[in-house]
């Protein structure tokens, strides 16, 4: 009976311990890098690697000359996009093991991103003002990196209109804004910034339903 207790134990403890590791697993998979990796040491391009520069903005919506800006007040807020790598079989990086990377930036304050990824195309899916439900949307933008490359991909400038409360209440546009982009490098990063390939992001277009 010791024997068999001894046993039921052993199987107890490696059932709880393959949970554990598949929870490690799941947790891992679903974890969110940061896109900025700015404050990151950068290995030298090779092969494996390629490097993008951008910046994303969320600011009100402008008012028209003698109107006054009433409505949803976005000062103070926070704003996430949400970015995955994406592959002919999965255009929206819903696979399980997708590469997934996060961007979070304060309203009115340009959010400039240095990232170091693998080769092929990426998507800034959505974006969400942090700790209020439904107000955000998708972007549906998309850039590529490129081994050994240093590429520009230009800025997302997302506009909230001053009366939106919920809903899909914005317009986003893709901008050129490299001399000011690249003029805020930080300094040890500046290697990165001279032979840098203009290549912008784009829109992407949605099939008609």
């Amino acid at each position: 009976m010791a024997q068999i207790s001894w046993i039921g134990t052993r199987m107890q403890t490696t059932i709880g311990g393959a949970i554990f590791l598949v929870a490690a697993l799941l947790s891992l998979v679903s974890c969110s890098a940061s896109l900025d990796m700015s404050g990151e040491r950068l290995a030298p391009l090779g092969p494996e690697w390629g490097v993008v520069i951008g910046s994303v903005l969320v600011q009100p919506e402008r008012v028209a000359s003698g109107k006054k800006a009433t409505g949803h007040d976005i000062s103070g807020s926070s704003y996430e996009f949400d970015i995955v790598q994406i592959q002919p079989a999965d255009p929206n990086g819903e696979g399980p093991y997708v590469e997934k990377y996060r961007l979070t930036a304060k309203a009115g304050e340009e959010r400039i991103f240095i990232s170091r990824l693998r080769p092929g195309q990426y998507l800034i899916r959505s974006f969400k003002e942090e700790g209020v439900t439904g107000l955000g949307g998708e972007l549906d933008v998309v850039f590529a990196s490129v081994a050994g490359e240093t590429r520009y991909i230009g800025r997302v400038l997302v506009e909230i209109p001053q009366q939106v409360s919920r809903g899909k209440g914005y317009r986003f546009t893709v901008e050129n804004a490299r001399e000011s982009t690249l003029a805020r490098v930080p300094r040890q990063h500046a290697d990165l910034t001279k032979n840098v390939v203009d290549e912008p992001m784009e829109i992407r277009e949605r099939p008609a339903e």
